[in-house]
């Protein structure tokens, strides 16, 4: 991805990173996760979107096309998922459907082209797990703009499940799932994946506790199950420990997997939040004062905090090594994102600290250029074993 396409992300992420603290300076709004079950116009559902539907989804389009530029496809992703995000915060729901079943036909469109239409290889067992990860993240994209689709049809004209508390502020967990999974996938690419023996099922049986596990916990935040809720974050922690010890005993030493790893502990900290929250929920706890910095603590360690990891080494996958400070990098994406921007939900000094900390690190990550001499004299080759890094090799021919 060139360099002008790569500041058009770190111009959108910036933005949704901005509407998250629009509770400190706008009458009427609150912060993510914690909107109200009324009210127009609500900038925390621009937060959730802008980073993960409108940037990440355009991202994944265009990982799994494996062209060099952004396509049309790509393209027209981006233009109406930058439409759903703006009709949704505005609440003109009949727009929205249209919007959310177009965005979801180009993603189907990009998956079968790139996969099958009928996804049978996730169940194959000689298919690589990380082309397993890749065709789940699209195929969940797709799966998740049409659930969308269907909640406004049922709130807006049906009305046939009244009982399920289900509105589009849920869909935190649906749009950045997608963005999950092809990190996932990154870092079984950049592995030396067995072929065979423990390690090989063990990544197996990972895959399908993080696919049914999340979709499982998903329907007991609906039905409001704590038991479920409960067992299934237990589950889901346990699962990420296990893939971040099979990353750590096979990952390959190269610069992005630094990025990953930072990333994995983003994403076992925020296991551990979420844990933390079904407890805090249940009972007495319910309206405990620290639950709505926990709540904050727990979306951006998992938005800003593993997904942005993942997507930067999507998204300059064929640049690394970038030679850049990778250390200080990371050090200074935990500043941001674990400590400045959750209390900054709160308190605007911290607001005012994490916003240009944030953009540096964004800009950093993206546009970043490293010692480019060196970088083009020594870069890694990219992994083509698994299918996800085959796009990088198509190009070269």
């Amino acid at each position: 991805m060139n360099r002008r396409w790569r500041a058009v992300f770190l111009f959108i992420i910036a933005a949704g990173f901005v509407c998250g603290f629009a509770g400190l300076w706008l009458p009427g709004q609150s912060a993510l996760l914690e909107a109200p079950r009324s009210g127009r116009f609500q900038l925390q559902r621009l937060h959730v979107f802008l980073f993960n539907l409108v940037a990440g989804g355009t991202i994944l389009m265009w990982f799994t096309e494996g062209k060099r530029v952004v396509s049309w496809r790509a393209m027209v992703y981006l233009v109406l998922a930058l439409l759903f995000s703006l009709v949704t915060f505005l609440n003109h729901y009949t727009l929205a459907i249209v919007l959310a079943v177009t965005l979801a036909v180009i993603v189907e469109l990009v998956r079968i082209n790139r996969f099958s239409f009928v996804p049978t290889e996730i169940f194959q067992s000689e298919v690589p797990v990380a082309h397993k990860f890749h065709h789940a993240a699209v195929l969940c994209l797709s799966l998740g703009l049409l659930i969308c689709a269907g909640v406004m049809i049922n709130r807006r004209f049906l009305h046939l499940c009244p009982s399920l508390d289900l509105l589009l502020d849920d869909f935190f967990l649906g749009f950045s799932f997608p963005l999950s999974l092809i990190s996932f996938a990154v870092m079984f690419a950049l592995s030396d994946e067995k072929n065979s023996g423990p390690l090989r099922w063990i990544g197996e049986a990972s895959f399908w506790v993080v696919t049914v596990g999340v979709i499982v916990f998903f329907v007991c935040i609906i039905m409001e199950s704590f038991i479920g809720e409960l067992a299934s974050s237990f589950v889901l922690l346990a699962d990420v420990i296990v893939i971040f010890s099979l990353f750590q005993t096979n990952r390959r030493h190269l610069e992005q997997t630094e990025f990953l790893v930072s990333g994995m502990w983003f994403l076992v900290a925020s296991g551990i939040t979420g844990v933390a929250i079904t407890l805090f929920r249940a009972g007495q706890f319910r309206e405990a004062s620290g639950l709505g910095l926990l709540l904050q603590e727990h979306a951006y360690l998992s938005l800003y905090g593993w997904n942005l990891s993942g997507l930067t080494v999507v998204v300059r996958h064929d640049q690394f090594p970038l030679r850049m400070h990778a250390v200080e990098i990371i050090l200074l994406h935990w500043v941001a994102i674990a400590f400045l921007a959750p209390l900054g939900t709160v308190y605007p000094v911290f607001a005012a600290l994490a916003l240009p900390t944030f953009v540096i690190v964004l800009t950093l990550m993206l546009l970043g250029r490293g010692h480019a001499h060196v970088a083009s004299r020594t870069r890694n080759r990219p992994i083509v074993a698994s299918p996800v890094w085959r796009l990088a090799e198509d190009r070269r021919r």
